[in-house]
């Protein structure tokens, strides 16, 4: 019984860090813009980088880890999807040599992402912006042999898009480039 009526406070640092933390956590929304806005904001087109970031509901006061991970998801999914589309054309007799050229380009961007999930996944950081641009570059060369056509390619969005989705994974990459 007399431990029980021996109550002593808890130190004044204990206290104040505990009122801090909760009324930082409380106003941090209202002053603060959140990580995937700013990255957006350096993006090359911030519209199609907030519908990219924030169609994932995890998006919103997400880390940097997660915002990698969102980005470099969705570059994933756009170029398997468009590989997937290649390889169905080039099957139902498309068979151009452009667009044999483009599902090289794509196989060798799906590498890259695939790559750049797994060094994120093993917290190996280094060279996440290189391998960003590599996927540009292999898009832009996919562009480049289907684009020289007189009509438009109905590759040319999709290409447009995974251009995009690969300057979101290069700007969050820089996030990680002085770890």
């Amino acid at each position: 019984m007399a431990d029980f009526l021996s109550f002593t406070p808890p130190p004044l640092a204990f206290i104040l860090c505990s009122v801090l933390l909760v009324s930082g956590t409380a106003a941090s929304g209202a002053g603060t813009t959140e990580l995937a806005t700013q990255i957006c904001r350096n993006t090359s087109s911030y519209a199609f980088c907030q519908e990219a970031m924030y169609s994932d509901p995890r998006a919103v006061g997400a880390d940097r880890y997660l915002l990698a991970y969102i980005a470099y998801r969705q570059a994933y999914l756009n170029a398997t999807e468009t590989a997937d589309y290649i390889a169905s054309e080039l099957k139902s007799g498309g068979a151009s040599g452009s667009l044999r050229k483009c599902l090289g380009y794509y196989e060798e961007a799906i590498r890259r992402l695939a790559e750049m999930l797994g060094n994120l996944d093993s917290e190996t950081f280094y060279g996440l912006d290189q391998l960003s641009i590599d996927v540009e570059n292999s898009v832009r060369g996919c562009e480049a042999s289907v684009g020289n056509s007189p009509s438009p390619s109905p590759l040319s969005k999709r290409n447009d898009d995974l251009i995009k989705l690969s300057n979101i994974c290069l700007v969050v990459s820089k996030l990680y480039i002085y770890l």
